[in-house]
């Protein structure tokens, strides 16, 4: 009888770790999903002169296991234009993104933000530049 009660309590103390883990396993915090990471988030074109057009590539890796896709882009100005990759950035890949500034126009300090969308675990990215234009 103490047999038959410790082999049923090991089988329902395993039966019960099973769940546990499997359902842990498809939880969506473990890091299933892709994670894009900056290797800056802000750049300073230093003096420009205005009429200068500028660009800037910003490196990106996605961290997690799963794709990643930019998918909108909101830009704070007419000024900046954003070239950034169609495709799903694989996990564990890197790629750039680059933002380019058209100065004409515009005089002194310019800070410029741009948000990209993503399916990532973030969602919303921002990056900066800024200028001094004489």
């Amino acid at each position: 009888m103490v047999f038959l009660r410790s082999v049923v309590l090991l089988f329902c103390a395993v039966a019960f770790a099973c769940t546990a883990s499997h359902t842990h396993g498809n939880d969506s915090t473990t890091g299933t999903k892709g994670k894009l990471r900056f290797v800056e988030q802000s750049y300073n074109f230093g003096r420009l002169r205005q009429g200068d057009v500028v660009g800037h590539r910003f490196k990106v890796f996605n961290e997690g296991i799963a794709p990643v896709t930019i998918q909108a882009v909101d830009k704070a100005c007419g000024c900046t234009d954003v070239i950034y990759p169609k495709k799903p950035i694989l996990g564990g890949d890197s790629a750039f993104v680059e933002v380019v500034f058209d100065s004409n126009g515009w005089n002194g300090r310019q800070v410029k933000r741009v948000a990209l969308t993503a399916n990532d675990s973030i969602r919303v990215h921002e990056l900066l530049i800024w200028a001094e234009i004489k």
